[in-house]
């Protein structure tokens, strides 16, 4: 490949990324919910009760840092069903895995624009996996990244991912038995 080529084709690869890492400019602003992956699990025991991800499946789980809208020039909901991984899993605000591993669960909230909110609320998302004899381990192999579906009227929304280089993670089978 001549140079002229080389560097053109490095071009094409890098303006996508830059589009992706400042997020695209919106009239209303834009928030950024910063979060981290904290790692996998496949299940619990509540009282006499399995609790499953179900087949081929893990839960996963994350912890939003904080929800920064001093770029917002209008308010930004934030609405953490709205919150999804690629597989189109979306973050679950009817599990009760967050209480029962004795952490708040991310909630609804309203951020004001110009501040910034230190939220630290844990999301779980239930993902696919083909590992079916022990879930966890391929989704602990895994690098989640969460997207936001934004609605009309809201600023753009931009997740920062605060171990975005990291690839795999520490889980547990039960999900209770480890802190998180």
């Amino acid at each position: 490949m001549n140079k002229k080529l080389r560097v053109y084709a490095t071009h094409l690869i890098a303006l996508p990324l830059v589009a992706i890492i400042s997020g695209c400019p919106d009239s209303n602003g834009t928030a950024t919910i910063r979060y981290e992956q904290l790692g996998a699990c496949n299940g619990y025991v509540d009282g006499t009760t399995a609790v499953s991800a179900g087949p081929d499946a893990a839960y996963v789980l994350f912890k939003i840092i904080d929800i920064d809208n001093k770029n917002g020039k209008v308010n930004f909901p934030y609405d953490p069903t709205k919150l999804f991984v690629p597989s189109n899993s979306h973050v679950s605000t009817t599990l009760s895995l967050a209480s029962k591993i004795g952490v708040l669960g991310t909630t609804s909230t309203n951020v004001s624009a110009g501040t910034d909110l230190p939220h630290n609320g844990y999301a779980v998302v239930v993902v696919p996996t083909t590992h079916s004899s022990d879930p966890q381990i391929e989704a602990n192999a895994t690098n989640y990244f969460l997207s936001y579906q934004t609605g009309s009227g809201d600023p753009g929304v931009l997740l920062d991912k605060k171990n975005s280089s990291q690839t795999t993670y520490n889980g547990a089978q039960n999900c209770l038995s480890k802190s998180w």
